[in-house]
């Protein structure tokens, strides 16, 4: 009860508009234990309110701490916990940053955010963490507050979010379903990556016994309220997309863009438009395989994912559902609590149907993501499905298609913020005696960067491009200089390593 009661005192004590420097001279008492870097802070945390942000490359999450105990000012605590008395403190709003200051041929590295003159903007990086188990948390919804302007994190948890300057006032906002948010100010993101650790929050038990519906319910109150919660105008979307095709864990080709997309509303029956802004494209010239694997028609699958617009079977509920739904969880999202729904298809259907999650905003009824895959038990049935050609003597099989489809709030509405796909064939030569199968992974993925509602129009047919064709195969002008202002969903270390050679395998159109 003493712990709780000294952690009130300095909860509300810090509460007062402080400088820095006086906070970091208040005392705190913390009790002899042992932890890891990690736990000792989060206590600090507790106490204080004020949450600590620093790159896990400087310092050590998981190093175990032996702490003495006692009462020491907070400056105090820190060095005794980090053990390092090189370390950096600085406060902004409601967050401690540790960092250290370089010293590289006698020139200090100034306690600022990386800011390219040139282009005018900031630089953001950050790893995005389970709190808990300090896991990366893949795909969280990176934005900068009260603007369109967006990225998302990589399947490693990694972003980077390049910041106009008359933006620079604003916080960074990072959610995740299942978490909640964080509000970053942007003075915090100095010349390196930080780590930022998201909080999963408990639903009580109360919670989950008053959300326990009807499933079939819940998704038919999303699809009422689908004019509350979605846009019905037209909207611009800056988007960014990627596709590749991967064997052996080898990148085979690579190809990314910046689209322009003209985005109906979701009553609308006419179709999305694309307009190519940019383009780069890779291909591995050693590859030398006679099976090559192309992905027709990723833009429009993109488009198409926009489940919200476009209704799928599964969200379809009419008298001949071929879907059973249950209500597996409750989780939160931001600040609300949101249903969590899985749906497989019905026992004696044997046809390759979706099996996934929903989850779905308890509140407003909006749908903020959706997890599906074709049931594994049937997937071979699709093969007609994804392989529209292939050489006589090559067997192809699909062993899973995955989907991620997730939606972002802004300015009142809900629009379409990632798409994301996987598709992983099994490829054997018929006459290949003896010879083992191949596996191939295709992907494709969009994310939204910037949303437009004034002034927008359709593109004329010369603008727009064609949304079914082999995109790859596209004729483009490499312009490396706008590679280097945009917003893009930074690539996991193979893909990366892919983009670090684009130097000798870009395709110019002249």
């Amino acid at each position: 009860m003493k712990s709780c009661f000294i952690g009130i005192i300095f909860f509300v004590g810090f509460c007062f508009p402080t400088k820095a420097v006086e906070i970091l001279d208040e005392e705190i008492l913390l009790p002899k234990t042992k932890g890891t870097t990690y736990e000792l802070l989060n206590r600090i945390s507790d106490l204080t309110g004020y949450l600590f942000i620093y790159d896990s490359d400087i310092l050590n999450s998981e190093k175990k701490i032996s702490f003495p105990g006692g009462t020491h000012t907070l400056q105090e605590s820190i060095y005794l916990i980090t053990r390092d008395r090189n370390i950096q403190i600085k406060i902004i709003g409601k967050h401690i940053l540790l960092y250290k200051k370089e010293l590289a041929s006698g020139v200090v590295v100034q306690s600022a955010p990386v800011v390219n003159d040139s282009l005018n903007f900031i630089i953001a990086k950050a790893v995005v963490k389970d709190a808990q188990t300090k896991e990366p948390i893949p795909y969280a919804s990176v934005s900068i507050e009260k603007t369109g302007v967006g990225t998302i994190a990589n399947q490693s948890g990694e972003f980077m979010i390049k910041i106009p300057l008359p933006d620079s006032v604003q916080n960074i906002l990072i959610s995740c379903v299942g978490y909640n948010q964080q509000l970053i100010p942007i003075g915090l993101f100095l010349n390196h990556p930080v780590d930022i650790y998201l909080q999963t929050k408990i639903v009580p038990l109360q919670e989950v016994i008053i959300g326990f519906v009807n499933p079939q319910k819940i998704i038919r109150e999303m699809l009422n309220n689908k004019s509350v919660n979605y846009q019905e105008n037209p909207v611009y979307f800056t988007t960014f997309y990627r596709e590749g095709v991967e064997k052996k864990n080898t990148i085979v080709s690579l190809t990314e863009a910046v689209f322009q997309i003209y985005k109906t509303g979701f009553e609308s029956s006419a179709d999305d438009q694309v307009r190519l802004l940019k383009m780069r494209k890779i291909s591995n010239k050693e590859e030398n395989d006679s099976i090559i694997l192309k992905i027709r028609a990723g833009i429009d699958a993109s488009l198409h994912l926009d489940i919200i617009k476009y209704i799928p079977d599964f969200l379809d509920l009419g008298d001949d559902d071929p879907y059973y739904y249950t209500k597996i969880d409750m989780t939160v999202t931001d600040s609300s609590l949101a249903h969590v729904i899985a749906f497989e298809q019905k026992p004696g259907i044997t046809a390759p149907l979706y099996k996934g999650e929903l989850y779905i905003n308890a509140d407003n009824s909006a749908l903020l993501t959706a997890h599906f895959n074709i049931n594994p038990d049937y997937i071979d049935k699709a093969t007609d499905i994804f392989v529209l050609k292939k050489p006589k003597e090559v067997d192809i099989k699909p062993e899973n298609a995955d989907y991620n489809v997730s939606y972002k709030y802004w300015n009142g509405k809900y629009y379409l913020n990632h798409i994301r796909g996987d598709l992983t064939f099994k490829v054997k030569k018929k006459n290949g005696i003896f010879q083992p199968s191949k596996s191939i992974h295709a992907f494709f993925e969009m994310v939204v960067c910037k949303i437009d509602t004034v002034d927008v129009k359709r593109f004329s047919r010369q603008e727009s491009i064609p949304t079914h064709n082999v995109f790859s195969e596209t004729k483009f002008q490499y312009d490396n200089h706008f590679w280097g202002d945009f917003n893009v969903i930074l690539p996991e270390k193979k893909l990366n390593d892919a983009i670090s050679r684009i130097s000798s395998k870009i395709e110019e159109m002249e």
